[in-house]
């Protein structure tokens, strides 16, 4: 295995340890599809881990995340079958191909593979083109990182890249709650539009809290009856929603839509401007989103979290047309043990941002996880406290992740989901502590909160000093 690993990447014996890079093992777990079909006729399974090409790096993957653009090959049969869908991806770099010098091994990337040409994102393994990845945003979570890539790309190639948006111009974002949609609204906020986006009456206030000034209930209100002016409109949603956006458009607006291509009769000279769709450039999009996302003005809600064994059932939540955001599969990083009930995919939504507000020390994945009300109870050390989760979060978001970060360790160890409420045990193994904590969870109209921690921590025992064990 180790000489393997070795020629994986196309290293003499004696290059190995300079690069540091850990043994790579012969087979991984991928999701993989023997014929056309829909997320029904994915399954896991046992395949060879992916040979490095030239300009390549191997990543092993902790995160993958879902697009549309995943199911839609499959049901085309658009893929060399059998084979392993998916694009985005975030990992960390185990090998990398003779005179890459971009990336190293320990290296956390994010980036996106075309599985129409190597194997996909779904595995534990994915060997990426240089080109196509870039560092994992310190900003991020892995699980953020891994959801980022395609919206990120997309949003960029066509606001900035073809439409050219500027600051004060008037930006109209049709399916502004989906996973670019939502991308494009904060990146034209960002760039100093005004931004007015269609969505269902549920996303709302969702899309107020990404920046759009304006929000428009497509399935009441149509929006060529309350918009006018408009500078820029994209589109991801195609059809006659397509067809009608020419009316809003002021003369020489810009007419673009992520769904096929816009019609040559839409585009009306000295009416409506179709600006050419420049070339897909990953590096490109995710460089230039880079100081957004360093600077909090770019994030990504994650609306779904599934063990790579739920590969399908991630796939049809993305299908159902209503993703707030983007659904994640964890692939190399999965900490859930038991879990049982519905809705086990949303309830690990809150634990996990609980679980990343430890790593993190980041307010904001502190707040995702605790309703406002929340309290918490318990005993450390023996003395008992009841206190506001409002507080805790206060003491808890130092802003920076911890020192040792790399010694602790914290993992779901079981989620059951009754009806509207759910319960789960969280475990923590920290140098400084030991926990054990114990959530009650309730929905709160479309998402779900910790509404209880009960908790038992004791401070481990200083380690006995060897040399007085001696003498």
């Amino acid at each position: 295995m180790y000489i393997r690993a070795l020629l994986l990447i196309g290293l003499p014996l004696f290059a190995a340890a300079a690069h540091a890079c850990p043994v790579v093992p012969d087979a991984m777990r991928a999701a993989r599809i023997h014929a056309a079909g829909g997320p029904e006729s994915l399954r896991v399974e046992r395949v060879p881990v992916p040979v490095l090409q030239a300009r390549d790096v191997l990543v092993r993957v902790h995160y993958a995340s879902i697009n549309p653009v995943d199911w839609k090959l499959q049901e085309a049969g658009r893929l060399p079958f059998p084979a392993t869908p998916g694009g985005d991806f975030a990992g960390e770099v185990v090998a990398v191909a003779p005179g890459v010098t971009a990336f190293a091994c320990g290296d956390r990337v994010a980036g996106i593979v075309d599985p129409r040409e190597r194997s996909g994102s779904y595995a534990e393994y994915v060997s990426a083109p240089v080109a196509s990845i870039v560092p994992a945003p310190p900003a991020f979570t892995m699980q953020e990182a891994a959801a980022y890539p395609t919206v990120a790309v997309a949003a960029w190639r066509y606001l900035v890249a073809a439409a050219d948006v500027r600051p004060g111009e008037r930006v109209l974002v049709h399916g502004g709650a989906g996973g670019v949609g939502s991308m494009v609204v904060q990146l034209a906020k960002a760039r100093g539009a005004y931004v007015i986006a269609t969505a269902s009456a549920r996303n709302h206030d969702y899309l107020r809290t990404l920046g759009a000034d304006d929000v428009i209930d497509y399935r009441n209100v149509r929006f060529e009856d309350v918009v006018h002016d408009i500078d820029i409109v994209v589109d991801t949603v195609g059809g006659d929603t397509l067809a009608r956006s020419p009316r809003v458009l002021r003369e020489g607006g810009r007419l673009v839509t992520l769904v096929g291509q816009v019609p040559a009769a839409l585009c009306a000279p000295g009416r409506v401007v179709c600006p050419a769709t420049p070339p897909w450039d990953v590096q490109a999009g995710l460089n230039g989103v880079a100081p957004l996302i360093a600077a909090g003005r770019l994030g990504v809600h994650v609306d779904g979290l599934y063990p790579l064994d739920q590969i399908a059932q991630a796939q049809q939540h993305n299908r159902t047309g209503s993703t707030r955001g983007k659904v994640v599969v964890a692939v190399g990083a999965d900490n859930v043990g038991i879990a049982s009930g519905d809705n086990v995919a949303a309830v690990r939504l809150p634990l996990q941002a609980y679980l990343d507000g430890h790593a993190t020390g980041q307010r904001r994945h502190f707040q995702r996880a605790f309703a406002d009300e929340a309290v918490l109870v318990g005993y450390k050390d023996g003395q008992y406290r009841h206190w506001p989760a409002q507080d805790y979060i206060k003491a808890s978001s130092s802003g920076r992740a911890p020192a040792d970060e790399g010694m602790r360790k914290r993992w779901i160890r079981q989620i059951t989901v009754t009806g509207d409420v759910a319960t789960a045990v969280i475990e923590l193994d920290y140098p400084d502590m030991k926990a054990l904590d114990h959530m009650t969870l309730l929905r709160y109209g479309d998402t779900w909160k910790i509404a209880v921690k009960a908790y038992h921590a004791t401070t481990p025992a200083p380690a006995a000093d060897p040399a007085r064990a001696v003498r």
